[in-house]
């Protein structure tokens, strides 16, 4: 069974629900509704990373998080932090986020040797390596075909996971995330190569995250559909995902895909 990471984007300006959580309560509530529908994790962002987005200040992405993160963690419940800035991240461990989950793959300017004394001292974190292809946040231009994306998210995930172990970082608490959409290309079939290729990732790198939900490439290659209108595209893929038994999936909507999960399993039980 996989482990969902409902996400919680506390930001004016995401591409599907920015604005809808600014308010603390209001994000609370909806971290209460992903796990009533059966999040195993609560994936937290004060700072967008869509094409549009702009940089906040650090101490903004902080105060936008930090109530969400406050509530929770006391009650036991577990939180990844979307952040890819180290002063983020740093406080977001010491208030009891236990994933770190970083667009640049912990590539960003800044001090990561506090990474080796963290890991050392809370040794149940986890770190997410995502891959895009500009090592930040999403841009539209990107030179990756469709022959090439795996070969260049393969080189990508052995620097960073050589990295993080030399920090003193098992690399049993590393996962990997891909990058999907504009993180890898325009093109849509970058995304798709990458889905039909995924089990040469799952080979290499088990640990896998993947994040479909509600993405440009699914609206694209269905006469540019709207993002309210992608749910059932990105069931899909998710269910490709279940059977490729990747162990750790993002996504907007907990409840369709739990719903899902639940019937996929119940099909295959004599297989």
């Amino acid at each position: 069974m996989a482990e969902i990471f409902g996400i919680l984007n506390i930001t004016t300006d995401s591409f599907s629900d920015g604005g809808k959580y600014l308010n603390p309560d209001d994000a609370i509530s909806k971290g209460i509704e992903l796990l009533q529908e059966g999040a195993d994790w609560l994936d937290v962002s004060g700072q967008s990373s869509n094409i549009d987005a702009k940089l906040v200040t650090e101490e903004e992405e902080w105060n936008r998080v930090e109530p969400v993160i406050r509530y929770f963690v006391p009650k036991g419940i577990r939180i990844s932090l979307d952040s890819f800035r180290p002063n983020v991240q740093k406080k977001a461990i010491e208030a009891g986020v236990r994933c770190l989950n970083d667009i640049t793959g912990f590539t960003y300017e800044g001090d990561r040797e506090f990474l080796k004394s963290y890991a050392k001292k809370y040794p149940e974190l986890k770190f997410i390596i995502m891959h895009s292809h500009n090592r930040n946040i999403a841009k539209v231009k990107s030179n990756i075909s469709p022959e090439k994306v795996i070969k260049k998210i393969q080189m990508f995930f052995r620097d960073r996971r050589n990295e993080l172990c030399s920090l003193g970082i098992e690399e049993s608490a590393i996962g990997y995330d891909p990058g999907m959409g504009f993180f890898l290309s325009e093109d849509p079939m970058v995304s798709f190569r990458v889905l039909q290729d995924i089990e040469i990732l799952k080979l290499e790198f088990p640990q896998l995250m993947v994040s479909v939900s509600r993405k440009s490439f699914l609206g694209n290659v269905l006469g540019n559909l709207p993002i309210d209108e992608r749910e059932f595209a990105t069931l899909a893929c998710e269910l490709h995902l279940l059977k490729s038994k990747i162990p750790y999936i993002r996504t907007h909507n907990v409840l369709k895909l739990r719903q899902a999960e639940k019937i996929w399993n119940l099909c295959q039980e004599h297989e």
